[in-house]
C-alpha cells in the first residue's frame, strides 16, 4: 500500500484518529502523513491507554469530507 499522495506541501491535511471512551476523535494533524503519524503515536503513549491510536484521514484543504483513508504506520 502507497501512503504517499503526489501534492503541494499543504495541498492536503492528515488527521491521526483515535478512539476515546467510544467516540472517534482527532489526536494529531500534520501536513505530512509521517510527521501526523509520529504525533500520534507520541500521544496515544502520553494518554496511558485512554486514547487508542485507529488510522488516519486524507482531507484536502478547504474541503469537508475525507478522501482517503491510511493505516497508521507499524
Amino acid at each position: 500500500m502507497s501512503i504517499n499522495i503526489q501534492s503541494r506541501l499543504g495541498d492536503y491535511l492528515y488527521l491521526a484518529m483515535g478512539d476515546c471512551n467510544g467516540h472517534k476523535v482527532v489526536i494529531a494533524v500534520g501536513y505530512t502523513f509521517g510527521y501526523a503519524d509520529k504525533k500520534a503515536k507520541q500521544f496515544e503513549e502520553a494518554s496511558l491507554g485512554t486514547v487508542k491510536y485507529i488510522d488516519i484521514s486524507v482531507v484536502k484543504s478547504g474541503d469537508k469530507e475525507k478522501c482517503k483513508t491510511l493505516e497508521k504506520l507499524a
